[in-house]
């Protein structure tokens, strides 16, 4: 297949993507309710087509944000053929000249509105795609070949999404821990978010399993400081604590508690191993 005929393909892909409809998500609509007062359809209408609302651009670009169940009717497609930047160019050129009506449907069967895709934001539409990222072959292989078929394209989603450069030794550890995860447990998108996030967090880091334990001895010491802060406060009141110079740590201690859970999975699964850390009174 030639250039044109690639560009034409996935055009034509989303094309009928945005002709079925777009369905706004909850924040979406929370968004909408928050900033224009819970405004019906024809109200919405209204505040699209005023070009001198603030507001106008921001809705609209939010309304055409590609979320991953669009993304995923496209990744295929995308595996299937090599885009490159000079392509998305072409792409936007022939979704600007078809000048398509999306279908803006409404949570609850509240109705649907038809709205066409601005240029402006078709840019941003097909940007946040990332067409011409590449995904590793091998991660692809280990995915295909060990990942339940309900969760794959989602998982090569999440990757395509990911800002994380991956380099030999952590695509190691990504399909070994494709390969030992059971894919269909509850938390396995929780912990590979998780674990993509780790891995741009601590670039090319040559002892995997050593920077989790460092990552997860900074949430142990987390906890133990926001848990001090607690028994202080409950022996002596605010003012008092702020006039001695204590300061408030910021830390939602469930939260903390829970990546180091996940650290713990992720280190059991892959390595078979993890360490524990001690308290200190």
């Amino acid at each position: 297949m030639n250039a044109n005929d690639k560009c034409i393909l996935i055009a034509e892909r989303i094309a009928k993507i945005l002709l079925k409809g777009i369905h706004l998500n909850s924040a979406v609509m929370h968004y909408i309710d928050s900033t224009f007062s819970n405004p019906s359809i024809d109200e919405l209408k209204e505040i699209i087509a005023d070009n001198s609302d603030c507001e106008n651009d921001s809705l609209i670009e939010l309304i055409f944000f590609p979320d991953e169940s669009i993304q995923m009717q496209l990744e295929n497609i995308l595996q299937s053929h090599d885009y490159s930047r000079k392509d998305e160019k072409k792409i936007l050129d022939y979704l600007c000249f078809r000048q398509i009506e999306a279908a803006i449907h409404f949570p609850d069967n509240k109705g649907k509105l038809t709205l066409v895709m601005p240029q402006s934001v078709a840019g941003q539409f097909l940007n946040r795609l990332n067409l011409s990222k590449k995904l590793d072959k091998r991660i692809l292989a280990t995915i295909d070949e060990h990942v339940s078929e309900k969760s794959k394209t989602l998982v090569k989603v999440r990757l395509r999404n990911s800002t994380c450069e991956l380099s030999g030794n952590e695509l190691l550890f990504l399909c070994d821990f494709f390969k030992k995860t059971d894919s269909s447990s509850y938390d396995f998108f929780e912990c590979l978010d998780f674990m993509l996030s780790f891995l741009d967090e601590a670039k090319n880091a040559v002892d995997i399993f050593a920077a989790l334990m460092d990552k997860k001895r900074f949430y142990f010491k987390n906890v133990q400081m926001a848990e001090k802060f607690n028994s202080q406060l409950d022996k002596a009141n605010m003012e008092t604590m702020i006039l001695q110079g204590v300061r408030t740590p910021h830390i939602n201690i469930e939260n903390e508690k829970r990546k180091m859970e996940i650290i713990d999975k992720i280190s059991l699964s892959v390595f078979g191993r993890t360490e524990y850390f001690e308290k200190v009174l």
